[in-house]
């Protein structure tokens, strides 16, 4: 089957501004049933100033089901980066989030958060899907508790990271079937990299995995897609002869740099054979005036 791929912002865009499969897709990667999910109009791309990153930003508020029967409330920001590591720009979504008011039964109230990154380069610890959770704990006797308080969950927060390029071939569990649309080996064109031949025949006896395929399949055969598709491979293109040209821009100063040290060192090197050579002469100079003094004390003589 022929799918879009969801590493690009509009293909990744267009797959979860479908509710019931931004449901299933989050539900899965976080392990807990979402009761209900509101997509919140904050969706943003933003360039660094270096030059090296876009980070793609979508934001949910979800009513999940907790393990006791209750419900909570939370804002889920999912962050998707292609290229090199802007921890700052994460940190700034983050922070500007927190400083929001959300409304609860018609109360402004800050909601916990729970951020997602899906990176498409290997951090330090190359594993596929990495769930970093906070604990509360007595200090004195080491006691790990279960109950959780909104005042803590309001200040800190879970999240969940994704490595594409981690992704196993083979997958063994739903969440590693899921994220395989992710996966860039399904690429069959280097000339079409949005478009995947992805192989499902695994996948018949999974409604959440059908849906994400199916919803990425349509995304293959829509013109809008593919024109921002283009629009963003257009960008990248530019974004990379920018680099490209700074680089070289930096090469050559480098360059002139290094050929003004050298020049400096022969210069410093000149210096001291010509030193060399007045201290030489002056030393023959002494030498010379020496014998003179001393042929006149022997003529006195």
């Amino acid at each position: 089957m022929i799918i879009a791929n969801p590493i690009y912002d509009s293909v990744f865009k267009f797959l979860l501004e479908d509710i019931e499969v931004a449901k299933r897709f989050i539900s899965n990667i976080i392990g807990e049933e979402i009761i209900e999910l509101t997509f919140k109009p904050q969706e943003q791309t933003t360039l660094s100033p270096k030059y090296l990153l876009t980070v793609f930003r979508l934001d949910f508020k979800a009513l999940i089901k907790t393990p006791s029967g209750g419900h909570k409330k939370v804002l889920i920001e999912l962050q998707k980066s292609n290229n090199g590591f802007d921890i700052m720009r994460f940190k700034h979504y983050i922070g500007t989030n927190y400083s929001k008011a959300d409304e609860v039964n018609g109360i402004k109230t800050p909601l916990p958060m729970l951020p997602i990154y899906i990176l498409g380069f290997k951090l330090s610890i190359e594993r596929a899907v990495l769930k970093i959770g906070r604990q509360y704990q007595d200090v004195s006797t080491g006691e790990i508790y279960n109950a959780k308080d909104d005042f803590i969950e309001q200040l800190s927060h879970d999240c969940f990271v994704i490595q594409v390029p981690c992704l196993p071939e083979v997958t063994q569990t739903k969440l590693e079937k899921i994220l395989s649309v992710f996966n860039q080996k399904w690429v069959f064109d280097k000339d079409t990299k949005w478009l995947m031949r992805y192989d499902n025949a695994n996948d018949d006896d999974d409604e959440d995995q059908q849906l994400i395929v199916r919803r990425l399949a349509i995304a293959a055969e829509s013109e809008e897609v593919q024109q921002s598709v283009v629009a963003e491979e257009n960008f990248e293109t530019t974004l990379d002869e920018a680099f490209r040209e700074k680089e070289r821009i930096i090469e050559q100063k480098e360059l002139v740099i290094e050929q003004k040290e050298q020049l400096l060192q022969q210069k410093e090197q000149d210096l001291v054979i010509e030193r060399q050579k007045a201290d030489a002469e002056r030393q023959k100079n002494e030498d010379l005036l020496r014998r003179i003094a001393e042929l006149e004390k022997l003529m006195k003589k």
